[in-house]
């Protein structure tokens, strides 16, 4: 059984995890309707993004499986926090990237912005992460193991029960250093 949490009611809930096509077609879904919402066409996303309209076609039809990589470039480029992409109604919120596997645990909105909390596994691989919207703030705290964590020209070695903040505004990495890393990551998109 999978754990999700209801974020609109504040209650856990118990239900089994979606196979990978019933996620890819949730997710393509939620691009789909995300981009009419904002107004894009596919060919503008997909220059805004940088990404083939091709390769969005095919992940709004459900036909191919996004990395985090993408659904993060997606979620810049129509300037909404990652997890407008990953949390339908009553979807489960999971991605993976080259290094990272990220669990969506919760997710608040206030007058300021929206904080998006995951958990995170990090695995010995490098991960780089292309720039969040102006402003974008991540508070990475190291569970177990040790991560390197933070800007391309400045990453930071953090260990079991450390923290590392910083704006994720360029190119950022993750890494697990000697095995993988679990982590809690909290990031705060400002309005």
């Amino acid at each position: 059984m999978f754990c999700k949490q209801n974020t609109r009611l504040g209650r856990v809930s118990t239900s089994p995890a979606p196979d990978g096509r019933a996620l890819a077609a949730a997710v393509g879904t939620r691009i789909r309707t995300l981009r009419t919402r904002a107004g894009v066409g596919l060919t503008t996303l997909a220059a805004d993004s940088g990404l083939g309209k091709g390769t969005l076609s095919e992940l709004e039809n459900g036909r191919r499986n996004p990395t985090l990589d993408t659904l993060f470039a997606i979620a810049t480029a129509l300037s909404i926090p990652l997890s407008d992409l990953l949390f339908g109604d009553d979807g489960v919120a999971e991605a993976h990237g080259d290094s990272v596997a990220a669990t969506l645990l919760g997710r608040w909105e206030d007058a300021d912005g929206v904080t998006e909390v995951y958990r995170l596994t990090i695995h010995e691989r490098v991960q780089v992460s292309h720039p969040h919207s102006p402003g974008v703030r991540e508070v990475l705290t190291v569970l177990t193991g040790t991560a390197e964590v933070g800007p391309v020209d400045a990453p930071v070695t953090v260990s079991a029960a450390g923290t590392h903040t910083f704006i994720a505004e360029t190119d950022h990495v993750y890494r697990g250093i000697g095995g993988p890393a679990t982590a809690v990551l909290t990031m705060r998109y400002p309005r």
